[in-house]
């Protein structure tokens, strides 16, 4: 992806509400030009006059829009990975309930009370939300609050309240809207500026309660287990499981997989548990998954620190440079079906030149620290798919019994994906960004017979910088943000 080292964020979707049984929200790509301005026609608050409000897309990096508690707009991330809604700042007419909270970051952190206030979401109304307002926010200039929509089971709110007045923001839409299904989907765009003009410019649509209309189709694929977590025993993420061998690699082939999780109660131990998470840019794989698909391409260059590179990739540690001109095409499977990821998805055009004057492209998709895989303090996952493989489907959520205080007979949360990708389209589509529009991707050399890697030595920590696995917090360089939340009195960093 082409962007600036220096506007390089924790991404996200921005959220709002409408008080109708089933909402739909429209997230708009929008350009640094005036281009999309003359498309579509916005009044003074944003909204397209269809009850839909339009989110801004930084780069393919972020997604924007507000929330509004006691009649005042904030801009929230709208993360499947995390639970609680939390913002910065002067709530008009909240109410204190005077119980501390924090949330560290890799770099930064914020603090301050519990509150309730009313919330608004373009005409839904919450009377009494309960949410935090933090009061000191560290290092997080770029950093607005969070709107999560993961299983409220793991919710801090709640926790210190004792009881369902400290439900998140979804759980109290789901019980107020009992005659509507209790999913959620969203539909990503693609920034037209960020890789090439000729990327669509469409809608990124979010959904409660229904579907985006003409993806209706979602409906017949396969339903994926939501897993409760093993090691905590309640729903702690939207994890499901991959297909045994599920990584379709750069030359065609299966990759061979193996869980990093011991004993595992749910799945074989070639099938990898999968956290779907629209708070991540960078999906986080295994590091030999990502040495099988990046490490054997001619010219490929494993980079273990960055200021080889330039000195403002000074923090980042254990990614591959490729070459930015080289397609490299890679597929998830899921209950039997392939869903394809776009070449501009698995490599990142950071616009620095290197000492030759060369651009200089990085791996989209990098490596989870060896000590968060398989291990019980962070939850039984394997890998983190977020924007860099959610933009190549439309997804839905079906809470199901996740949703606090439901009765016995909820059928079991599920997640459903639909590929949205046609592979003639995203060729296309690198050519144009990578090559100039000539197609020379048939003379490309051939994959090398071996990844091509120096021994390192395998990382502590998973905040450390030293040599070995590349860990969450690697990316601080480009000012990705690495959340450590809170859970049962455990402090795991989950977030980049």
């Amino acid at each position: 992806m082409r962007v600036s080292a220096w506007s390089f964020f924790l991404s996200t979707f921005f959220f709002s509400y409408v008080q109708v049984t089933a909402v739909q929200l429209n997230l708009v790509g929008s350009k640094r030009e005036s281009g999309l301005r003359s498309l579509y026609k916005r009044d003074g608050s944003g909204a397209f006059g269809n009850g839909s409000v339009a989110l801004q897309n930084y780069q393919d990096l972020k997604y924007v829009c507000n929330v509004t508690l006691g009649g005042k707009d904030f801009p929230v991330i709208v993360d499947t990975g995390s639970v609680d809604l939390w913002v910065a700042g002067d709530v008009p007419g909240t109410n204190n309930l005077s119980i501390p909270m924090n949330i560290t970051f890799g770099k930064g952190s914020a603090e301050g009370y519990i509150n309730t206030a009313q919330m608004e979401f373009d005409g839904f109304m919450i009377p009494d939300q309960a949410y935090m307002n933090a009061i000191m926010v560290e290092d997080l200039a770029s950093q607005p609050g969070t709107l999560g929509l993961g299983p409220s089971s793991v919710s801090t709110i709640r926790a210190n309240l004792g009881n369902s007045s400290g439900d998140p923001p979804l759980d109290r839409i789901f019980r107020q809207n009992m005659t509507a299904p209790n999913i959620l989907t969203f539909l990503l765009s693609r920034n037209a500026t960020v890789e090439g003009p000729l990327v669509d410019q469409s809608f990124a649509q979010l959904t409660i309660g229904t579907m985006v209309p003409g993806f209706e189709a979602i409906q017949n694929e396969p339903k994926l287990p939501a897993l409760i977590d093993q090691f905590d025993h309640v729903p702690a993420h939207w994890m499901t499981l991959l297909d045994p061998n599920g990584i379709i690699g750069p030359d065609g082939e299966r990759i061979n997989t193996t869980t990093a999780i011991q004993n595992p109660t749910n799945g074989t131990s070639d099938q990898l548990h999968v956290v779907l998470d629209s708070g991540f840019s960078i999906p986080q794989l295994p590091a030999y998954i990502v040495d099988s698909i990046y490490g054997r391409i001619p010219g490929a260059e494993f980079i273990e620190n960055g200021t080889t590179l330039h000195p403002d990739l000074g923090s980042l540690v254990n990614v591959w440079r490729i070459p930015c001109e080289y397609e490299v095409n890679v597929s998830f499977v899921f209950a039997g079906q392939e869903y394809p990821v776009s070449p501009l998805d698995l490599s990142m055009d950071t616009q620095l030149p290197d000492v030759d004057a060369k651009r200089i492209c990085i791996a989209f998709y990098q490596q989870l620290a060896d000590n968060i895989a398989g291990n019980p303090e962070f939850g039984a996952l394997d890998m983190i798919l977020g924007m860099g493989f959610l933009r190549n489907t439309y997804t839905l959520f079906n809470f199901g019994d996740f949703v606090d205080g439901s009765p016995d007979n909820v059928a079991d949360p599920y997640i459903q994906l639909l590929s949205t990708v046609d592979k003639a389209k995203i060729h296309h589509e690198f050519v144009i960004a990578r090559l100039g529009g000539k197609d020379t991707t048939g003379s490309q050399p051939a994959l090398l017979p071996a990844i091509q890697k120096p021994a390192v030595t395998s990382q502590v920590n998973g905040n450390a910088t030293t040599d070995g696995s590349s860990s969450l917090n690697s990316l601080a360089s480009l000012n990705a943000v690495c959340r450590v939340s809170r859970r049962r009195n455990r402090l795991r960093s989950l977030k980049c």
